[in-house]
């Protein structure tokens, strides 16, 4: 990550200077990349972007337009056209053929939205903290905050029908060892993982599975967590029912998260595509929606909060703004769950 906080370090006199811009000036980021955009001196409505991952850098690509709406071309990188260096680490960051970026506020907050022709492709978030106080590494604890809060909170079983906790908003599990145990997400590549260590030195990669957490304990006898291997030792932890959801980790079921703030597309690949197709349909069911696929009747069914209206357009016509958005990302990765 220093390579990449070094270069990125350098942009900030220049990030500094364009504060006013509609959308210059912060970082954007999805929760696994993110980049800052600039103006390039001679190129009038033409904003340069440029950015990474925790791990590296490398994304250069251009909006061309004003106001909210722009064109995702080619990035400056500084070289003249032509020459070996021009394409010298151009990624265009969006895998679509014509994309297209808009800038949307949805209460309060700004968003970099960028399209494929009418379709979704991914959503970046204004990200003020990125260029003040802690710097960078203030992306590192938003990515780590979401890999807790989303990916790992949440109840479970385990195989003897004890209740199993992970915890929203802090970095603990309850039941799994027996009592209350804290733990520390292990960094991989510079970036959060899906490993935790314990204080007793234990380490488990934690998989999401259609049915729950699949935990898998690590041999940590090298010190480079980065060399860490799995081992045959295994724990299964299975979603609790919604109809016994207590409410204990934070969360008011599995996926209240989807209706509550626009989603971090970066976090949405950890999730298998049954969960996924389960976090969509939860948008509409907190709306009452009726559903007629037996799979989802039944366990919608079980919700307590679940209470159909017979009226579907009428629950689409009030899905809010965040939902609508977050339907469009959950599809996406639906799809990208497919290939």
């Amino acid at each position: 990550m220093k390579k990449l906080i070094t270069f990125l370090l350098a942009l900030v006199p220049m990030i500094a200077a364009a504060q006013q811009d509609k959308v210059t000036g912060t970082v954007w980021c999805n929760a696994s990349q993110f980049f800052v955009l600039n103006h390039v001196a001679g190129k009038p409505n033409f904003i340069n972007g440029q950015g990474g991952t925790l791990h590296e850098g490398g994304v250069i690509f251009g909006l061309k337009g004003s106001g909210n709406d722009y064109k995702v071309v080619e990035g400056d990188n500084g070289e003249p056209v032509g020459s070996e260096y021009y394409y010298s680490g151009q990624n265009l960051v969006f895998n679509a053929k014509n994309p297209t970026a808009k800038q949307k506020k949805i209460n309060g907050q700004r968003y970099l939205l960028i399209y494929d022709g009418n379709e979704l492709v991914d959503v970046y978030h204004e990200f003020i903290a990125g260029i003040t106080g802690g710097g960078w590494n203030t992306i590192y604890d938003l990515e780590e905050s979401l890999q807790n809060d989303i990916v790992f909170a949440g109840e479970y079983i385990d195989s003897k029908g004890d209740l199993v906790t992970f915890s929203k908003g802090e970095r603990s599990v309850t039941g799994l060892f027996g009592g209350k145990k804290n733990f520390e997400i292990k960094t991989v590549y510079d970036s959060p993982s899906d490993i935790i260590q314990f204080s007793d030195g234990t380490a488990y990669s934690i998989k999401h599975e259609d049915d729950g957490l699949l935990l898998t304990k690590m041999d940590i006898s090298s010190e480079d967590t980065e060399s860490w291997e799995s081992t045959n030792s295994t724990i299964k932890l299975y979603h609790v029912l919604p109809a016994n959801y207590t409410g204990a980790s934070g969360k008011t079921s599995r996926f209240d998260f989807a209706s509550e703030n626009v989603l971090y597309n970066g976090m949405l690949g950890w999730f298998t595509k049954k969960e996924l197709q389960l976090m969509r349909n939860e948008i509409y069911a907190r709306h009452g929606y009726q559903f007629s696929t037996p799979e989802m009747k039944e366990y919608f069914s079980r919700c307590p909060w679940y209470s159909p209206r017979g009226n579907n357009n009428a629950v689409v016509a009030e899905l809010s703004e965040t939902e609508q958005l977050n339907i469009q990302q959950i599809k996406r990765a639906e799809k990208e769950a497919d290939e």
